[in-house]
């Protein structure tokens, strides 16, 4: 009788000790794959496009019958930069080089005034043609997120917002039978 749970007691603790040793290695592997590092990354997110004068608005009637391409020389009379409000020490030039790496934009720092800038018109006969020298900005604010263990992504706050110069000259222009603004 003692043979029998001594038998027993012997077969239990190899099963047991058995369930412990494969157990703990299951549990290692299933953490190991769905571990991520914690690293820190930048989302840029991109904001409608607004335009903003850099000269004069020109123009004339084409008093011909028929079209005809007009051509404005104009200078421009404002200068305007790339805007930047940040937090925690970044710089403008690091926020161009994410906008630019994250976008299909060039973003330009700055502009002169003084400079001569030109653009043609095609202009219908007996209409006027107007064309005004202006500057595209776009605002992408620039996010921080961070992977979490679980491979998911958690949101750190919004880093700053750049103000940035995507298109320069731009030309607004218009043609009418009469005076017009241009657009945009």
């Amino acid at each position: 009788m003692h043979f029998g749970m001594w038998k027993s007691a012997a077969t239990g603790a190899l099963i047991l000790g058995a369930g412990l040793m494969t157990a703990p290695s299951a549990v290692a592997d299933e953490a190991a794959t769905q571990s991520c590092p914690p690293d820190v990354w930048y989302k840029v997110v991109s904001s409608g496009a607004s335009y903003e004068a850099i000269g004069s608005t020109a123009g004339k009637r084409n008093a011909s019958s028929t079209a005809s391409i007009l051509r404005y020389d104009l200078t421009t009379t404002k200068s305007k930069q790339t805007t930047w409000s940040f937090g925690g020490g970044l710089t403008l030039k690091w926020a161009v080089v994410e906008v630019e790496g994250k976008t299909n934009y060039d973003i330009t720092e700055s502009t002169t005034s003084g400079k001569t800038v030109s653009n043609t018109l095609n202009v219908p006969g007996g209409s006027y043609g107007y064309t005004t020298p202006k500057i595209e900005r776009r605002k992408f604010t620039i996010e921080k997120w961070q992977d979490t263990p679980s491979c998911g992504a958690r949101f750190l706050g919004d880093v700053g917002t750049l103000g940035g110069i995507t298109a320069y000259p731009f030309f607004s222009e218009c043609t009418a039978r009469s005076a017009c603004t241009p657009k945009p």
